[in-house]
């Protein structure tokens, strides 16, 4: 019993951390990619001072590394804040729209039930009810 309930509270924390990833996941993909690309051209550099010597710049090199992952991570956060706002807003807008459509789809049905049984057009021109004429 308890075995179910852990697994039920598992799937619900992997389906959480899977609502919250699916719509930042092209700038997170984005964000990983830039601070591997930082630290490889910062290793690059360090290899670089290794073979010439020259070591004035090793210092802030490290300082611009380290803001500019810091700078990626924040731009990361302010462009994928507001996306929660507007996508609840945008399914709620949507799901809104989607009632309202079942509910004309549903009185156009009930309006199709309620009219009885279809007629061809020639029992409706021996009963006189033809609107052809």
């Amino acid at each position: 019993m308890f075995k179910l309930a852990r697994d039920a509270l598992i799937f619900k924390k992997l389906y959480d951390i899977y609502t919250w990833l699916k719509p930042r996941l092209f700038s997170l993909v984005i964000l990983i990619f830039s601070v591997f690309l930082f630290i490889y051209l910062h290793s690059e550099y360090i290899s670089w001072v290794e073979l010439s010597g020259d070591k004035t710049f090793l210092t802030l090199s490290y300082i611009i590394k380290n803001i500019l992952i810091l700078l990626a991570v924040i731009i990361f956060i302010f462009l994928n804040r507001s996306k929660k706002v507007v996508e609840v807003k945008k399914d709620y807008k949507q799901l809104k729209a989607e009632k309202a459509q079942m509910e004309k789809k549903r009185d156009h049905i009930k309006s199709i039930k309620e009219k009885g049984e279809l007629k061809t057009e020639y029992q409706r021109i021996l009963e006189g009810t033809d609107e052809k004429d």
